[in-house]
């Protein structure tokens, strides 16, 4: 384990920048896995109702559903009394802000990924700066008088990549969890201007 009395004031840092790292990481990482994914049903009830008109059928499903997926329907739907392009300009602005939601805190984890190890070689930089000094002060070289200096170069370095290599496997993990979900939401908004385009053409038809 790192010492931190041998890190110095920079370890310190690293080491509650781990911290808040690992919390960021687990609350995104709880919050993405109650997402759920395979909406085929609600799109199946959701299709039927509007086949046969009813939208507000159709709306409860999505708020019975919930999740990420259930609200980006739900956004849609209100839309679909004025046309496909009204819903498809909804479901848009809808996919932007469940991106925007479901990517929060990703960039912690990025920039911690980023700024660990360079923490790491500032901690070693200034470590080579205390050998030396006390090298220019003592006009010596002894083991005990440089383990100081060189103890902090080669513990923050360490602390560095440690935090760093983490926080990038679990940005990554991360990030890779909410593309399956935006591409889902993807996959079901043209599912959904499918069905209202079927829809309309059927009412065409008809009339």
């Amino acid at each position: 384990m790192l010492q931190v009395s041998q890190g110095g004031w920079i370890l310190v840092i690293l080491l509650l920048l781990t911290v808040y790292a690992a919390y960021v990481f687990f609350e995104r990482f709880l919050s993405l896995r109650r997402e759920r994914l395979g909406g085929d049903k609600l799109m199946r009830e959701v299709e039927a109702c509007l086949r046969r008109g009813r939208l507000e059928p159709a709306m409860e499903a999505c708020r019975i559903h919930g999740g990420t997926l259930g609200r980006f329907v739900l956004a849609g739907l209100p839309r679909v009394p004025y046309g496909v392009a009204a819903v498809d300009a909804a479901l848009k602005a809808a996919l932007l802000e469940e991106e925007a939601r479901l990517s929060r805190g990703l960039a912690v984890l990025s920039v911690t990924a980023q700024v660990a190890p360079l923490l790491g070689l500032l901690g070693t930089v200034t470590g080579m700066i205390r050998a030396f000094n006390v090298l220019a002060v003592e006009g010596q070289t002894t083991a005990q008088l440089l383990a100081g200096g060189i103890g902090e170069a080669l513990f923050t370095t360490a602390g560095g990549l440690i935090v760093a290599i983490p926080a990038l496997m679990g940005y990554h993990y991360l990030a890779g969890r909410v593309e399956d979900l935006l591409t889902e939401l993807e996959q079901r908004r043209e599912e959904l201007l499918g069905a209202l385009v079927e829809v309309d053409n059927a009412q065409k038809a008809e009339a």
